[in-house]
């Protein structure tokens, strides 16, 4: 796509004054009358040398930083140490019949359970004492572990 030095000119300037990739597109269909996609915008712009301008991030208030804070301190960069238990995640070897993966979790209260992921990506718990419903942060635990499970070698 060839933009006169002009057009150019003034992607740079929209970009320094920050313009987001949809804006220049926008710019660029609008102003200019050449028809781009959004990636084709993205890839203008990297040929021509060309950043976008850096979010400033929002003055945090305090309560936003006392829970950043809360969360990290939940949450240890050591595999999975949550709060003053564990929660640990293992994934099947082999997987149960029915089920995409599977694999078994203890929580940090000691209780086991099993879990599954069918073939349409939902999860399932099957606790090993009947009626348990694990903690709100042993859960979000679970599910970060298992994450990491899947995303590691081998997987």
């Amino acid at each position: 796509m060839n933009l006169s030095d002009e057009q150019k000119q003034t992607v740079a300037r929209r970009l320094e004054e920050g313009d987001s990739i949809a804006d220049i597109q926008k710019l660029i269909n609008e102003d200019f009358g050449i028809a781009m996609t959004y990636m084709e915008a993205r890839f203008l712009l990297d040929d021509l040398n060309l950043d976008l301008k850096p979010e400033e991030k929002p003055a945090e208030s305090e309560d936003s930083n006392m829970a950043a804070n809360a969360t990290t301190d939940l949450v240890d960069d050591s595999p999975e140490l949550v709060g003053d238990g564990a929660v640990s995640v293992e994934v099947d070897r082999i997987k149960r019949p029915g089920a995409a993966l599977s694999g078994s979790v203890t929580f940090s209260d000691g209780v086991t359970a099993t879990w599954t992921v069918d073939p349409y990506g939902r999860l399932a718990l099957d606790p090993s004492k009947e009626g348990y419903q694990p903690s709100e942060d042993d859960l979000q635990t679970f599910q970060v572990e298992l994450q990491k499970q899947l995303q590691g070698p081998g997987m």
